[in-house]
């Protein structure tokens, strides 16, 4: 399985993990796409924590009250995501 999330991030998986990945926007040798490795995780709801984790830690909330609303937009945009 291979979900394209947002943008330049993808979750990925096996038979054993769900992998979530970046896309670098460069190709290898060969031509293919390269991706930085973000986590790995046993369940998927582990790895759209991480998500959600991750996307806060960028936020440029200057304050509680933006930063609650940074975290509820990122949930809201997931959500959607797995609804459609």
């Amino acid at each position: 399985m291979k979900i394209h999330v947002e943008d330049k991030l993808y979750i990925e998986s096996d038979e054993r993990q769900f992998v979530l990945k970046e896309y670098t926007g460069k190709l290898d040798n060969k031509g293919n796409e390269i991706y930085k490795t973000l986590g790995y995780f046993s369940k998927i709801n582990q790895a759209l924590k991480h998500l959600v984790k991750l996307k806060v830690m960028k936020s440029e909330a200057t304050n509680v009250k933006e930063l609650i609303g940074d975290v509820e937009r990122i949930e809201r945009k997931i959500e959607s995501l797995i609804k459609t």
